[in-house]
């Protein structure tokens, strides 16, 4: 659970990141996280600093209504939490995940301010924005307030995580940026260059629509539509035109511009092929792979080919993390101390913090999530609030 709560955490501030009222400075939204002070009592402190009862309780709180949707989903009921044997680890999990997600906020603006770094205007233009989007997805402020009060969800709260969250943009540009304090820009699109190809081609099939060898006069007729195209291209004629004219890979149509691949990705004759042109040439014999007769160009790599996938995988290569594993170390070396108020891990204690009453079997039958037709608000992976359940599954990215 603690391995991915970076993730978690971040998936769950970008998707949700909406507030309306953000105050503004010269026009300017202030996005900044500010400390929460509070008279109610102190359950923990992260690296010294306090986390008051109400923000607790705020977290402990959505991620119980997260994990009564997933097990709703799973034919549980919320009498779940009543149970010893099964209440147990989920109750253990709560106050973890609670823990956990007070540390990320305090763990990331430390970060953030110890680097020295200031969100831009765009940066700040962009959080309000995607703020402004949301409130409209949730049907407005008051469906959206409501929302945020059914885990107790203060405005602050919310507008640190918020804040939280550009701040992670930073972090990340600051780690892997131009003057990168961890790899920088040209490191990552150096290896991407040094690992990674473009290539279109023209492929002309020598199996049939099952998969079976062509043989006799189909497999001549496709071996000379082949040769044919390739004088074609070795005439200099458009080659975009003939992937069109000849083309036999369905899979052209939907990366116009080429396919972006590494060693192991393609069938072995194909990398070969691309490997040994030189960007913008192309082949001048056929290419045979078991999917019939390849011809080839190749093409340069841009920046904006690089997928947020390849690009952790490079950045991993290079440093021996990815950012998100960055994130986990600096989230796990956050120093948690409990106050006598935090308590044991309990069902009674957990009822008492978050303020609801005990949750008896014959309850849950009515107060349940339905298990035939519920579906899961969040990712199961990353634990990501939605207002969408349509939307659930997908994982946006941190402003840049």
């Amino acid at each position: 659970m603690i391995k991915t709560f970076g993730k978690r955490i971040l998936a769950m501030a970008v998707a949700t990141a909406a507030v309306v009222g953000i105050t503004m400075t010269y026009g300017i939204p202030n996005i900044k996280y500010k400390p929460i002070r509070s008279s109610e009592p102190v359950m923990l402190t992260v690296n010294g600093d306090e986390v008051h009862a109400d923000e607790f309780r705020a977290y402990l709180k959505y991620n119980k209504m997260y994990m009564e949707n997933m097990l709703g989903y799973y034919g549980f009921d919320a009498s779940v939490w009543s149970d010893p044997q099964m209440g147990e680890p989920f109750i253990s999990q709560l106050f973890e995940m609670a823990d956990q997600q007070a540390a990320y906020m305090r763990s990331i603006t430390s970060e953030f301010e110890g680097l020295n770094l200031k969100l831009t205007r765009d940066e700040k233009e962009r959080a309000a924005q995607d703020k402004q989007m949301q409130i409209e997805q949730m049907g407005g402020k008051q469906l959206f307030d409501e929302w945020l009060a059914s885990f107790d969800y203060t405005m602050q709260i919310y507008d640190n995580t918020v804040a939280t969250s550009a701040y992670l943009g930073a972090i990340e540009k600051a780690y892997y940026g131009e003057n990168g304090t961890k790899a920088t820009e040209q490191a990552i699109l150096d290896a991407f260059n040094e690992n990674y190809l473009c290539a279109k081609h023209i492929l002309v099939q020598s199996v049939d629509g099952l998969g079976e060898p062509l043989t006799g006069e189909a497999l001549k007729a496709a071996e000379s539509k082949a040769n044919e195209a390739l004088e074609k291209v070795k005439a200099g004629e458009d080659f975009d035109a003939l992937v069109k004219q000849y083309n036999e890979d369905p899979g052209m149509e939907m990366y116009p511009e080429g396919y972006v691949f590494t060693d192991g990705e393609m069938v072995q004759e194909f990398y070969n092929e691309a490997k040994a042109l030189e960007p913008g040439t192309t082949s001048t014999k056929l290419v045979k792979s078991p999917f019939g007769w390849h011809i080839l160009k190749r093409e340069p790599l841009t920046t904006e080919q690089m997928s947020p996938d390849v690009r952790q995988q490079l950045i991993h290569q290079i440093t021996g993390k990815t950012f998100d594993e960055e994130v986990t170390a600096l989230v796990e070396s956050a120093k948690i101390e409990h106050t006598d108020t935090y308590g044991e891990v309990s069902y009674d204690n957990l009822m008492k913090i978050i303020g609801e009453t005990a949750q008896t079997a014959d309850d849950g039958e009515q107060s349940a999530p339905d298990a035939e037709n519920a579906e899961p608000q969040a990712d199961e992976e990353t634990g990501t609030p939605s207002s969408d359940p349509e939307k659930e599954g997908t994982e946006e990215q941190p402003a840049e």
